[in-house]
Order: C-alpha cells, then structure tokens, then sequence
C-alpha cells in the first residue's frame, strides 16, 4: 500500500534484524498458531469485486420504501429495527448474509447504491439505521456520551461555545490523517455510510488492513512484539464520565480468544491526538510498545489497500479483525472546510459474533448495555459532545 500522505515504516527486514538482536527466534508457547482461512489476506488479495454488493434498482426502491413507511410511524429514530425498517424477503437474506463474510470472511463489505436514493439528511440517518439493522441487528451507544450515531467531518471551523473551549476536537472532527487502529471497547462491527467522500477537493482516502495478517506475519519475524500487545499493562488515558478528569486504565492492544487474536489497539489515549494531547500526569510509552506500535503500523501499511468507496457506500468493517486508517483532506477555500461527510455506528451480530476474553467481557459488552437510550442525530451540532473519541477512536 503506498500514499504519499502517509509516512513510511520499518522494513521486514529491520523487524527481522530486532528479532535477532532480542534472540527471540521462535515462537513464545503463550501465543496461538498463525491464523488461517480468508480473515489473514494481503491487500492485493482484497479486491472492490470480492466486497461490493451492488443494489438492484428494485432492492433501492424497496430501502426508499421503507424509510417512507418508518417516517409514517412516527416512532423516534432509536426504535429503528428489522420489524419497524421491513425489507422484501429476498433483499432481507442477502443482507443478513453478509455478517457471515463480515465475521468469518475477509471481514469487509460495501453495499454500494444508495446514493441514487437522493435521500435528505433524515431519510439517510433512518436508511443507514434501517439496512445495518438486517446486517448486524443490535447498535452500540457509548456510555460516556450516550452517542449511537456520529458525524465523521470537518469541525475546525465551527464557533466553538464558551463550555466547550477546553474539550479540543475528537480526530472523527479533524481532517488530519489517522494511522491504523480498531476503535477499542466500541463494538464488533464498524459501519460508515458515506454521505459524501469530498472527493471534490482530494484526500480522505479510506484504508483497511487484515490484524489476522499482521499477526500471522508477526509470529514468525518478531512474536516480541505480540507478546507486548498482549501485555496488560498499556497505559491507557481516559476520562472520567462525571469530572471529566484524566484517569490511567492498564489494558491490553491485542487480545486472544479461542484462538484468534482481536485487536484493540487506538492511539490517541496512548499518545494524544492533535487537538487534545495527553496529560502530563500519565505515563510514556515503554520502548517495547512504541516499538509494536511502530512495528503494526509498518505491516498495517505492507498488507493494507486503499478502500473502494463512492457516495452512498454502506461500509461494513470488523472491528477485531481489520484495521482501518485515513489520509488527511483538504478543505474548500471557498467554504473553509472539507464537504466530506460520513456517517458512523457499531454494530453487533449476536449469531456470529466472536467470543471475548472473559476478564473483559464486561468492556466488550457494555456499549449494547440493554435500556440505553439511543441517540441518532440527523446533524451534527454538538461536535465537542464530551470527546467521546479520547477513549476509543483513533
């Protein structure tokens, strides 16, 4: 994978030479063997053929149908499901087996055509609620700002109110570029509807790559470095819900279940983010994590590939399996911002999702705690809203 908005990283051939240097030459009996079957693919392997699913012109009807027939419901957004977002019976299975190649395949999917709906800002939030619902039916909420759905653009150049000009800007509002990382204790399955890719004035570009083939890669030139991702003791910065405090949680980048390694790993509370740098009160990075994080980064980008995407894209990506990036965008001079526009949420598959490590099942489960209030928003005016992005994105 190659962009010129994104740095280069050590070679195989410095991993190799930091093995030999750290006399680890075969694999520590803790970690399980290489990963087979489609989920460890290499970038040239994952191609927009094998992951788009193109709509008929009568399978978007019947989408525009069923945004119409929820309006008429009057039911808030929140209620939004199979039953209240109903599909003819032939569109319902095709998109309900997608979560099979979601959690067992390459753990990549786009379903592609929703842009000729012409949808309004209302009618895409119900849409992309309303599809995801029959892909993955349950929607995870962030605890901590009681979010469902967000708004990925360009918040530079908002008026910032008075109570928010301490909070800085989560990186889902910044069009700086974001390195490779799984969004941590979100949800299995990230979804991203594009609303629009700001491909009018460049960059932005979307990029995916297998933790499976990482891992896999890993295991044979420097296991050290799972070993470290998988070490309980990453110094993660969060932020306490009621005063807003920084507190130090020690945690795992890399989990293990029944064999499959789920990767966890996110940035910015292990190094701050552009618009709000971490506390001084926590702890550095060891010389063996800021050398994994290098190490993943660089194969990130060895096996990555540029995602195929168009306006009205439904992206569907597993969050423990695949890693997800983005180059930086530009902004319209006559505007002063990016266009760019996507919408976010994750999602869960109860018939397929992958088992968690039981020590933190509790983080795993708690954005699908039941009786939360789900919040869709149609704009997105409450950019700051508590910064849910220092704790799990980026």
């Amino acid at each position: 994978m190659s962009d010129s908005s994104l740095s280069e990283r050590p070679s195989l051939e410095s991993l190799r030479s930091h093995a030999s240097s750290t006399s680890i030459q075969s694999q520590p009996d803790t970690l399980p063997p290489a990963v087979t079957g489609r989920s460890a693919w290499d970038g040239s392997e994952l191609t927009p053929e094998e992951y788009v699913m193109e709509l008929e012109a009568d399978e978007m009807e019947n989408i525009r149908a069923a945004v119409i027939s929820f309006k008429l419901l009057g039911l808030p957004r929140g209620r939004i499901d199979k039953e209240t977002f109903p599909l003819q019976l032939g569109l319902a299975k095709k998109l309900s087996s997608l979560s099979n190649e979601i959690h067992n395949g390459r753990g990549v999917v786009v379903v592609r055509g929703l842009h000729a709906a012409g949808f309004n800002d209302e009618e895409a939030v119900i849409a992309f609620a309303g599809v995801s619902s029959h892909v993955c039916p349950e929607r995870a909420t962030d605890s901590f700002a009681d979010q469902t759905l967000s708004h990925i653009r360009d918040a530079t150049r908002d008026k910032v109110p008075d109570w928010a000009r301490e909070l800085g800007l989560a990186g889902s509002k910044l069009p700086t570029a974001m390195d490779f990382h799984a969004d941590r204790f979100s949800g299995d399955v990230l979804a991203l509807y594009v609303r629009n890719d700001g491909s009018s004035v460049g960059g932005g570009d979307q990029f995916v790559a297998s933790f499976c083939r990482i891992y896999n890669e890993l295991l044979d030139v420097a296991p050290d470095a799972l070993e470290t991702l998988a070490a309980a003791n990453w110094p993660f910065e969060l932020k306490h819900p009621i005063h807003k405090q920084p507190y130090l949680e020690l945690g795992p980048a890399m989990f293990l279940a029944e064999g499959k390694p789920i990767c966890q790993l996110v940035k910015a509370p292990l190094l701050g983010s552009p618009k709000i740098p971490r506390s001084k009160s926590m702890p550095p990075l060891s010389t063996d994590q800021t050398y994994a994080l290098e190490v993943v980064e660089g194969l990130a980008r060895r096996f990555g590939t540029r995602l195929d995407r168009r306006n009205g894209d439904i992206q569907f990506i597993h969050n423990l399996s695949v890693m997800h990036a983005r180059s930086a965008y530009s902004v319209k001079p006559s505007q002063g911002r990016s266009a760019r526009h996507l919408l976010r949420m994750f999602l869960r598959d109860p018939e397929n999702a992958w088992r968690k490590p039981r020590g933190y099942l509790p983080k795993f489960e708690d954005p699908f705690a039941l009786g939360r209030e789900q919040n869709l928003p149609i704009l997105d005016m409450d950019p700051w809203r508590k910064i849910t992005g220092r704790e799990s994105h980026g």
